[in-house]
């Protein structure tokens, strides 16, 4: 009968720490996300002030959930992150995220900017080749067009050499054709004229 008694006295012990365990923490979805500020650590009391006694210290940086402030005294009820119910100065409470928070995030950033850096280097250094190509091919046509010209300056002078050459000849053959004619006028001129037969009766 004694140890069904202990036993009994043993169980509902256990039951009532545990109640009371339940309700000195709360679960997370009950409160705010806030962060500890970037020192280096802040002490946990066991209530709204620093007389009360201290639970531990909380890292700088760490996420807490907010329960409620003491506005009269600075103090804040937070659950950090190892599931502890305390209080902390409300000057060492922050509604944005703290750096520790944002690291992870900052590497993504820096790592993301990184790579896109790194295209942007080799779409530049493409651009770059594309451009050397297009100027060699610009100075290709360019020495093309430069030996065009040439031959085309070099045609119309030996063109302009063949006008005036056959120029030459039509004038050439004009005056021969002119002395010739002014020769076979002169000759027929002095030429002896036929006497007309005289035909004529008595």
């Amino acid at each position: 009968m004694r140890q069904q008694l202990v036993l009994f006295f043993i169980m509902l012990s256990v039951s009532f720490f545990g109640n009371f365990v339940s309700a000195q923490e709360p679960n997370d979805s009950e409160g705010e996300v806030r962060y500890i500020s970037d020192d280096l650590f802040t002490f946990l009391h066991a209530g709204p002030g620093r007389n009360y006694r201290i639970l531990g210290s909380v890292v700088a940086g760490s996420r807490v959930i907010m329960l409620q402030q003491d506005r009269d005294n600075g103090f804040i009820e937070i659950i950090d992150d190892k599931q502890r119910t305390g209080w902390v100065d409300a000057e060492f409470i922050n509604k944005t995220p703290s750096v520790r928070e944002q690291i992870p995030s900052l590497q993504q950033n820096l790592q993301d900017a990184n790579a896109a850096l790194k295209q942007q280097r080799t779409d530049n250094d493409l651009l770059n080749q594309q451009i050397a190509d297009l100027q060699s091919q610009n100075t290709t046509l360019a020495r093309k067009l430069t030996e065009i010209e040439s031959q085309n300056e070099q045609m119309s002078i030996e063109l302009a050499d063949q006008d005036q050459t056959a120029q030459i000849e039509w004038f050439t053959r004009g005056g021969i054709v002119a002395v010739i004619s002014l020769i076979l006028g002169i000759v027929i001129t002095y030429l002896p004229k036929k006497r007309r037969r005289n035909d004529n009766w008595m």
